[in-house]
């Protein structure tokens, strides 16, 4: 089948590490797969297709205008004759619903890769999802997504939930970081520093549970800044909520984007996750597969993934109070029963989360919209 992949740019994102997952993963089931991205310069992942020579079609967005993107990707569309097109993000969806206009061949799959929590602005929330009527399927990677979009009445049967896909064999589980709780207790966090991941409760549980226990544990957190005027702002606030908690900053470590995350799992007890919001967060499901118990805020599908008691913990992202509770729970646990949480942990990733199901997904996915009795 000839697939086209349509996303902004191969940067250090979740959705473009699941774009390019699935694109590789296609091409070697024997897909013929391009890609079209309209942003330059963002090349974290571009190794990876070019490794499995995938070509890929680039459109540089113009500062002022959408149209010349547009334009460019109706006409690859239209010459390209695909079998299907997928779409992950947004502004990628609109461009892919619109010029499939020109495509009338190709069925369309645009995939959401967020919250509907995340409708900040809820004036274009609803006008981008009409333009759903013009795809075949719509593609939600979290249960409770799905479950909003289906109650859409113009959605109802055109969504599907497709879980994002792990490398299990990148992440894969090390030996327990530590036998037990006190101040060696190490927490890592995955995931761009801005207003949803919740760093600021995080800060002032971690504040809480000193005054409480007498130590502050280690936390390590990996990514990048938010550069949007509202994210800078919400760092800076970060940044002088830090200055204030003299325990807390001592024991935290910015680590900025980075390419080795098995690495910084394996040297962890637990991943901390307190997001207020999420789709499907890249950074708990590679945690499960690499065996870690995860500390994760009780919203949208954390519940599913973490399954309270058996592969971590969940809280009340808005009270640290809550984040010290799970925490603690956490440092109580004895050598035996972390193991035990690393193993459930491995093992649902194993039934759920692997990069070979998802791509199954996706062709059972294509063989519906296209009639294809063979994907």
């Amino acid at each position: 089948m000839k697939v086209l992949l349509i996303i902004d740019h191969f940067g250090s994102g979740g959705a473009q590490r699941q774009m390019v997952e699935l694109a590789c993963g296609l091409k070697c089931r024997g897909h013929e797969v391009q890609v079209f991205v309209y942003h330059a310069g963002h090349d974290f992942f571009r190794s990876h297709v070019d490794l499995e020579r995938i070509p890929v079609y680039e459109c540089p967005k113009q500062r002022h205008g959408s149209a010349g993107v547009l334009s460019a990707l109706a006409g690859v569309m239209r010459r390209g004759a695909f079998d299907v097109a997928v779409s992950f993000l947004n502004t990628a969806n609109v461009y892919a619903e619109l010029a499939r206009l020109a495509a009338r061949g190709t069925r369309l799959v645009v995939s959401e890769r967020s919250s509907f929590h995340d409708d900040r602005f809820v004036a274009g929330a609803l006008p981008r999802r009409l333009l759903y009527l013009l795809a075949d399927r719509v593609v939600a990677n979290s249960q409770t997504q799905a479950v909003w979009l289906r109650r859409r009445v113009w959605l109802r049967n055109r969504v599907a939930c497709i879980y994002n896909g792990v490398d299990l064999g990148r992440f894969r589980p090390a030996e327990p970081a530590s036998a037990g709780g006190g101040p060696g207790l190490r927490l890592l966090g995955v995931g761009r520093v801005g207003p949803e991941k919740n760093l600021h409760n995080l800060m002032r549980a971690l504040a809480l549970f000193g005054d409480r226990f007498g130590y502050v544990p280690q936390v390590a957190w990996a990514g990048q800044r938010d550069a949007s005027r509202t994210g800078r702002r919400y760092c800076a606030r970060l940044d002088a909520l830090l200055a204030s908690l003299p325990g807390v900053q001592r024991s935290w470590q910015w680590l900025g984007v980075q390419p080795e995350v098995p690495e910084l799992l394996n040297r962890c007890d637990a991943l901390v996750h307190p997001s207020l919001y999420e789709g499907m967060p890249n950074a708990v499901c590679e945690a499960l597969a690499a065996g870690r118990p995860v500390l994760a805020s009780s919203v949208c599908d954390h519940p599913l993934l973490v399954a309270d008691g058996l592969r971590g913990f969940l809280f009340d992202p808005r009270s640290p109070q809550s984040i010290v509770e799970a925490i603690s729970r956490f440092a109580e646990l004895g050598p035996g029963a972390r193991l035990a949480f690393a193993r459930n942990a491995r093992e649902y990733a194993e039934s759920e989360l692997g990069i070979e199901r998802m791509v199954d997904g996706y062709e059972a996915l294509f063989a519906a919209v296209t009639g294809a009795r063979k994907v």
